[in-house]
């Protein structure tokens, strides 16, 4: 079952719902004896009981339906490496690796790379840095609007040209 599938079954549960709440509301009887009442009362417990069984066996499986495509849709993560671990990096990833070690602040934003690789924007500094981070080899810093990068200085790599 897809995500839009889904979402309209909600929409169908939430609908049913609300007309379940208007349908209780509007065929309350008048005039009613004691006797009446409990009965009338009883009645209307068993149905509602009957409709939220049904709502909750199906917002169950929809629930589990989630959970399995939350667990088979691929995502994009990426191992940290430990000590000595090899590291196959490109030129690119390893100047700006470079750059931000050899700054004196020991990091830099995403403006420093782009004037330093001669990038039109921020887009592709931006994207290798934080593909960087993912690997495990920057940390994030948040000063004011802007995200630093600093280089982890315990890492050992080993880098290998593309062929």
């Amino acid at each position: 079952m897809n995500r839009k599938k889904m979402e309209t079954e909600l929409q169908e549960l939430k609908k049913q719902v609300s007309e379940l709440l208007q349908k209780n509301n509007t065929e309350i009887p008048a005039n009613l004896s004691a006797e009446g009442w409990y009965k009338y009362l009883g009645e209307q417990r068993e149905k509602t009981n009957m409709m939220l069984s049904t709502l909750v066996e199906r917002m169950r499986a929809l629930e589990s339906n989630v959970a399995e495509m939350a667990m088979t849709e691929p995502q994009e993560s990426y191992e940290t490496p430990r000590e000595e671990q090899q590291v196959e990096l490109s030129p690119a990833d390893v100047r700006i690796l470079n750059f931000i070690q050899t700054r004196p602040q020991m990091m830099a934003c995403a403006e420093d790379v782009r004037k330093y690789m001669g990038y039109r924007g921020n887009n592709a500094a931006c994207a290798r840095m934080n593909r960087l981070r993912l690997m495990g080899l920057l940390e994030t810093h948040r000063l004011g609007h802007r995200v630093y990068y600093a280089g982890k200085a315990t890492m050992k790599l080993i880098v290998s040209p593309p062929q």
